[in-house]
C-alpha cells in the first residue's frame, strides 16, 4: 500500500509471510513481527517532485510485487509539489461482503447484498483513463471494515477458533481475526492495485470495533464488565495502528514515534502494541490518532472522533484536551486551502443536530435528575454520537472554523472544506460565518458528506435518513433544544444539493483559488458497473 506522499518523500506499507528485508526504489526496511505476522514500512526519500516513479517490491532481493502476470499497470509514486492542482478522492463505509447486488431479480432485498463496490468501479474507470486524470490521493473516512458484521468467507476462516466461549458471535474477536478481516477487505485485485498506486490516508470509525463504540459511559461500563471486550478492543486497536495509522505518519513522524521506534529496536512489536492499545482505551484516552498532511498548497487535517472520547457526564468531549491542542496547532500554517476531515460529519441536519444536543443536555440534568436516564437511553438507542452530542467539542470545532476564516490563526485560507462520512448518503452543505465575520472574511466554507463506498441501505433505513433532513424534524429539534436551554450555533448552514443514496465516491478538486466537488453513484450489474455523477458543485 502506497501511504504517505510528500514533496520529496513517500512511504510504502507491506505485509509479508515471514521476516525479511523489503526493498523499494533503492530504500530498504527490515520487517517487524506482531503475534506471528510480519510488517514493514519503507521510507523513500530524495525523490524529485516533477517525476513519476514506477516501483517494484523486492523481498530479500527477490521481486515479489507486482507478480509477472499482473494485468494492472505498474504501481507508481507521483509527488504533489506546491502550487499544483490537487484531486482528492474520498469516501467511507466499505464492507467486504460477497459481490451481490442489494436486490434480487424480483426486487426483494438480498440479506447479504451491499451493492456494487464504488471503489472497485472507480478503479475500473482509472484503467481506461490517462494517469493524468487519476486522483492524486485517496482519503478513506472510516469503517474500512465491518468487524461487527463480517462476511461469510471470514466466518469460514475463523470457524474453528474459539476466543471466548461466551463472546458475541459473527464478529472479529482478537488481533488474529482482525488481520484476516483487513486482508479480506484489501486484497480484492482491483482494490489492491488502487491502494498500491494512490497514496491513501485513513481514519477509523465505530464499525471497526462496534456500531456503538464509545457512544456513552453507560455503554462502555457494560462492555468492560464482560469477559471478552478487553480482548476485542485491544486486538482492534493493535490492528488499526498497524494496518491504518502507521501509514498516516510522515517519515519524520515515524522517526519520532516512540512505539514505532521501540518496535524497530526489538523487532517484535507484540508487547509494545498491546500496551499502546490499553493506553488508548483507558479513561484518560492516552492516544493521538489525528494527523495532518500537506498536498501542495492544501492542508488536510484529519481528526480522530472516536478513540479519545471523554464520556463522563457533564464533561463529554469528542477528543482529549491534549489532542485538541495538537489539532489547533496544525491549523496554524502557510497554506491556501484547509480540509478538516473526520469520520463523523460536523454539521448534521438541524433536526438531528438539535436532538443530539438536547439528548446530551437532558442526560446532564437539563430536565432534572429524574430524566437523566432518558437522555442517555435516547443517545444509545438512537445511535446519537455525532459532534452535536458532544457540545463542548462541537463549539470548539465551530470556533476553530470561524477563527481560521477570520484570520485569527494566521492568514485565512481561500476555502475551508469539512469532510465527513458515516451516515450512508451524500450531500453538500453551504456554511455561513456569523454576520459580524461574513463581510470581512475571504474564506468560503463548505461541508461535503460522502458515505458509503459499499453499504447500500434498505428502503426503511433511507426513509429514516430523509426524515432527519425535513423541516418537521428541524422544528421538533428546535423546540427540544430550547427546552433544554441550548443556545443556537454560531455557524449557520443550508443544504445546497439533494440527498443521494446508493454506493458512492467523491472527488474534491482544487486548482489555484478554485474548488469544486463531484459525487458519483455506482449502478449497474457487478461486472458492468458504471459511475454516474449525481452532484457537481463549485465551492469557490
Amino acid at each position: 500500500m502506497l501511504r504517505h506522499v510528500g514533496q520529496t518523500d513517500a512511504t510504502v506499507w507491506v505485509e509479508t509471510d515471514r521476516a525479511c528485508e523489503v526493498q523499494i526504489l533503492g530504500c530498504a526496511a527490515e520487517t517487524f513481527e506482531v503475534e506471528g505476522h510480519h510488517f514493514a514500512i519503507v521510507c523513500i526519500d530524495g525523490l524529485e517532485p516533477d517525476r513519476q516513479y514506477p516501483y517494484d517490491v523486492h523481498l530479500d532481493g527477490e521481486r515479489a510485487w507486482p507478480p509477472p502476470d499482473d494485468p494492472f499497470p505498474q504501481p507508481q509514486i507521483k509527488l504533489i509539489p506546491p502550487g499544483r492542482s490537487v484531486r482528492l478522492a474520498f469516501g467511507s463505509c466499505r464492507t467486504s461482503a460477497p459481490l451481490r447486488a442489494p436486490y434480487t431479480w424480483r426486487g426483494l432485498w438480498h440479506p447479504k447484498g451491499r451493492g456494487v463496490d464504488a471503489l472497485r468501479a472507480f478503479g475500473a474507470r482509472m484503467l481506461n483513463q490517462p494517469s493524468s486524470l487519476w486522483p492524486d490521493a485517496l482519503l478513506m473516512l472510516g469503517d474500512q471494515l465491518y468487524a461487527d458484521d463480517v462476511p461469510d468467507d471470514i466466518k469460514e476462516q475463523v470457524s474453528d477458533r474459539e476466543v471466548h466461549a461466551d463472546g458475541p458471535v459473527e464478529v472479529l474477536e482478537d488481533f488474529e481475526e482482525y488481520c484476516i478481516g483487513y486482508r479480506d477487505a484489501w486484497t480484492e485485485p482491483m482494490v489492491r492495485w488502487i491502494l498500491s498506486t494512490l497514496p491513501t490516508s485513513t481514519i477509523f470509525d465505530d464499525h471497526e470495533i462496534n456500531d456503538r463504540w464509545n457512544i456513552s459511559a453507560q455503554w462502555l461500563a457494560e462492555k468492560r464488565q464482560t469477559s471478552w471486550y478487553e480482548t476485542r478492543i485491544t486486538g482492534g486497536l493493535m490492528a488499526y495502528w498497524i494496518f491504518q495509522h502507521l501509514g498516516n505518519l510522515t517519515p519524520a513522524e515515524l522517526a519520532a514515534n516512540e512505539t514505532f521506534q521501540e518496535i524497530r529496536r526489538t523487532r517484535d512489536g507484540s508487547a509494545a502494541l498491546r500496551q499502546m492499545a490499553k493506553d488508548a482505551e483507558s479513561d484518560e484516552g492516552r492516544s493521538r490518532f489525528s494527523y495532518c498532511r500537506d498536498f501542495g498548497d492544501t492542508r488536510l487535517l484529519v481528526v480522530d472522533s472516536r478513540t479519545g472520547r471523554q464520556l463522563q457526564p457533564g464533561q463529554r468531549q469528542m477528543v482529549t484536551d491534549d489532542e485538541w491542542d495538537w489539532v489547533t496547532s496544525r491549523v496554524d500554517g502557510d497554506y491556501r486551502h484547509l480540509i478538516l476531515a473526520s469520520s463523523l460529519p460536523v454539521l448534521m441536519p438541524y433536526g438531528i443536530h438539535d436532538i443530539e444536543g438536547w439528548a446530551e443536555a437532558v442526560a446532564d440534568g437539563a430536565w432534572g435528575q429524574r430524566m437523566c436516564d432518558l437522555g442517555e437511553q435516547v443517545r444509545m438507542k438512537g445511535h446519537l454520537d455525532h459532534w452535536a452530542v458532544f457540545q463542548r467539542s462541537f463549539r470548539d470545532m465551530e470556533t476553530l472554523v470561524i477563527d481560521s476564516a477570520q484570520g485569527r490563526r494566521g492568514t485565512p485560507p481561500q476555502s475551508i472544506v469539512l469532510l465527513g462520512g458515516d451516515v450512508h448518503h451524500c450531500w453538500v452543505t453551504e456554511v455561513q460565518l456569523p454576520d459580524e465575520d461574513t463581510s470581512t472574511s475571504p474564506t468560503a466554507v463548505w461541508q461535503v458528506v460522502c458515505s458509503g463506498l459499499r453499504k447500500d441501505l434498505q428502503l426503511g433505513e433511507r426513509l429514516l435518513q430523509v426524515l432527519g433532513h425535513t423541516r418537521v424534524a428541524a422544528a421538533a429539534g428546535r423546540v427540544l433544544a430550547r427546552s433544554a436551554g441550548l443556545s443556537a450555533p454560531r455557524l449557520r448552514w443550508r443544504e445546497a444539493t439533494a440527498l443521494h443514496f446508493r454506493n458512492q465516491i467523491g472527488t474534491l478538486e482544487i486548482a489555484g483559488d478554485e474548488v469544486g466537488v463531484r459525487l458519483e453513484e455506482v449502478s449497474g450489474a457487478v461486472r458492468k458497473q458504471r459511475l454516474t455523477t449525481v452532484v457537481e458543485h463549485k465551492l469557490r
